[in-house]
């Protein structure tokens, strides 16, 4: 059984694969094209055949059989033949098995094209992309998921077989790292958007409803940034827009949270409680955020990814 494209009449080789249980598929492919892309199969088509053992009873060709499944010796063509569409690695699963494929047929050609997939299947699949990314050792795209993955991104998954693939200390490393950027970033913007240190920048004679007001945009603002850690000064002016408006006697702010973000913070807003000011703090906040969230990470991975011998060059 051929999968379809690889069934050229001027192939001079039979790749041969299938699962353990159902149908051998054969690939009828071509040695100079494998060879160039992998001195292992250059080598190994050099091997002398045993007579009447390895032929294709059809085309009398030479068979190699090969252990990968079908799945992945057709994906791995498709990325070494020269003018072939790239195939589209919609799943992650499969991923790890290519990889393995590269590295062991030392195809370097296509490893930059399955890390660039790699980091495809972020923010989503960020702690299956830091698995695989610290078995490969692809220390960017680990550092990535990292930055992108928490806490409760960890705890609602079940990650089945990718947990046995990374090592108790890239575990550790990992779960230490999304908890302390959590822990100390929320006590920041409780520093920088405290009622106490809000309300003393204020002149306004609704000063016990302000704490409420202090409360919530602080809580908005926490929320933010547990749901995603790389929130910039954009996002956390969107979140003045969630928070209620001023107290009764006070004027409402003239325009949405974007107005200021875009051009318009020349423009105090009226009611004193939400006074330029808090654009300030905002901005004060995304940049200890932004701050905090490298520091960690450049300490987390400042031994690298662990692991052992990485497979590529990161």
């Amino acid at each position: 059984m051929s999968l379809p494209f690889f069934t050229t009449d001027d192939g001079d080789i039979v790749l041969r694969t299938g699962p353990v249980l159902g149908p051998w598929h054969s690939f009828r492919v071509h040695k100079l094209i494998l060879s160039l892309a992998s001195p292992v199969f250059r080598d190994m088509f050099t091997f002398p055949q045993p007579p009447n053992q390895n032929q294709n009873e059809e085309h009398q060709l030479p068979i190699v059989d090969v252990p990968e499944t079908p799945k992945v010796i057709d994906t791995i063509l498709r990325l070494v033949y020269p003018g072939v569409e790239s195939p589209k690695i919609t799943d992650l699963s499969i991923v790890p098995a290519l990889l393995s494929a590269a590295d062991k047929y030392n195809l370097t050609s296509i490893g930059h094209i399955l890390k660039g997939t790699l980091k495809g299947f972020l923010p989503g699949d960020s702690f299956e992309v830091y698995v695989i990314a610290c078995r490969f050792g692809f220390l960017e795209v680990a550092r990535e998921a990292t930055m992108v993955s928490t806490t409760r991104s960890i705890l609602r998954r079940d990650y089945g077989e990718a947990i046995q693939h990374i090592s108790n200390a890239g575990l550790f490393r990992f779960v230490r790292f999304v908890q302390a950027r959590e822990f100390e970033g929320l006590s920041k913007i409780e520093e920088f958007l405290g009622w106490y240190n809000l309300h003393a920048r204020c002149d306004c004679e609704h000063w016990v409803d302000s704490q409420d007001l202090y409360y919530r945009l602080a809580k908005e603002v926490g929320e933010e940034f547990v749901q995603n850690p790389r929130v910039e000064l954009g996002g956390l002016l969107r979140v003045l827009d969630k928070v209620p408006d001023p107290p009764p006697g006070c004027e409402p702010p003239p325009n949405t949270a974007e107005f200021y973000h875009d051009g318009g913070d020349e423009e105090a807003f009226n009611c004193p409680l939400l006074s330029m000011s808090i654009r300030d703090k905002l901005m004060d906040v995304a940049t200890e955020l932004n701050y905090l969230n490298h520091r960690l990470l450049n300490k987390a991975f400042e031994g690298g990814v662990g692991g052992g011998t990485p497979m590529y060059s990161i």
